[in-house]
């Protein structure tokens, strides 16, 4: 399908032709990489691979993804974007910004999770994006909402890119960094360690270390209980590489996945006292987490490389970790694949609404009574929350 010569001549959006397929130009890379000097003994090197930093709009981790996924998206000749996530989503705010730079507008079905401020700013920086929104009572509700929701020109993205295009995104983002370690003396890694939810960040970095070697296993941290984890990170990464044409190592994906469930806590968007301690030592470094991917998967990095007594990590697990490194006999190095974006939410702030519609808004649990936002001024929005997006700046009626 021939892609209309209207969305190629926009400024900053540079379609590139590569042999994998068509990408849009959404970030800048390389993303930094730098080694981080832990404080106080430790057992092992610590990288960092700041994707955070991949775009000066908004970076993060879905920047790379939404480069391949838009540009489906304009070949399919799509007039809206149809995604789904929790209510403070990063990659619906990705979408909604990346995708509104190319005239498509982004509905998504949301699902509740625990109240962050940066949870509610994220969110208020989306409708201030162009966002409209249908509430969904829970994750098996939100799918059954998504049907309801799709309609004629829709192009859907899974939650937080899910899916084959994403996955290659992560799949060459490894080639990049084989470069730069190779420019710094790294030959390996003993892994790479990333927060998992939907797991394509992850499945395609397991790609690429099975096809480069520059790493023994991917370290996928957990953010939520999920025992199907391990098959959607191994089957995306094999769907990925079957669609390339690449030859499928299976077992050997299996072999180079480790699932770290260590670090979930309550669950999905619970802030846990390893990832607290753990974003109080990334300040140092310059690094922002948020408590919901990040400070886990951070923390998770920390006691790899034996920073473990400043996290809060058990005396069993750093045991068990001790004992690891004792059979390997040797100082290990890691890397960490940092997937928030670095970019302050002030700008898309601007002008957004400093309350949230009532059907937004409970979507953003309290822990307690006593805790619940006010009642917003505003009337809940009719299902779909179009009219919500219609009041909001630089929306179309």
């Amino acid at each position: 399908m021939r892609i209309e010569p209207r969305f190629c001549q926009m400024a900053n959006l540079l379609l590139r032709r590569t042999e994998d397929g068509h990408a849009l130009r959404l970030g800048s890379y390389p993303t930094p990489l730098r080694k981080v000097e832990i404080p106080g003994p430790a057992s092992g090197d610590l990288w960092i691979k700041d994707d955070g930093q991949s775009a000066q709009t908004y970076g993060g981790n879905k920047v790379r993804k939404l480069e391949r996924l838009l540009a489906l998206a304009q070949r399919c000749d799509a007039r809206r974007l149809l995604t789904i996530g929790a209510a403070g989503s990063h990659h619906v705010l990705a979408t909604c910004v990346f995708g509104r730079r190319l005239g498509l507008p982004t509905h998504a079905v949301l699902t509740p999770q625990p109240w962050t401020r940066h949870a509610e700013d994220t969110l208020r920086a989306a409708l201030n994006s162009g966002l409209s929104a249908a509430p969904a009572s829970s994750a098996w509700d939100a799918i059954l909402q998504l049907r309801r929701e799709r309609t004629a020109g829709d192009f859907v993205i899974g939650p937080g890119g899910w899916g084959s295009a994403g996955t290659w995104a992560y799949r060459l983002a490894v080639d990049e960094l084989r470069e730069q370690l190779a420019g710094a003396g790294v030959t390996e890694l003993d892994g790479i360690v990333v927060a998992a939810g939907s797991g394509s960040t992850a499945a395609g970095l397991l790609a690429g270390i099975l096809e480069t070697r520059i790493a023994r296993r991917v370290i996928a941290v957990q953010v939520t209980p999920n025992p199907v984890l391990r098959a959607l990170i191994v089957g995306q990464a094999s769907l990925a590489l079957w669609r390339q044409g690449r030859p499928l190592r299976t077992l050997r994906a299996f072999q180079c996945l480790e699932i770290e469930g260590g670090f979930v806590g309550a669950g999905y968007g619970h802030a846990i006292e390893r990832g607290d301690a753990a974003t109080e030592l990334a300040r140092s470094f310059g690094l922002a987490l948020e408590p919901t991917y990040t400070a886990k998967a951070f923390a998770a990095a920390l006691a790899r490389v034996g920073a473990s007594s400043g996290c809060g990590v058990s005396p069993q697990y750093s045991r068990d970790l001790e004992r690891r490194k004792l059979q390997l006999h040797r100082r290990q190095t890691y890397l960490y694949w940092h997937t928030l974006s670095s970019v302050p939410l002030t700008a898309l702030l601007t002008g957004a609404p400093t309350t949230l519609p009532n059907d937004l808004a409970h979507l953003l649990r309290r822990d307690t009574p006593d805790e619940l936002p006010e009642p917003s001024t505003q009337q809940p929005a009719p299902r779909g929350s179009a009219a919500t997006a219609a009041r909001l700046p630089g929306n179309r009626p």
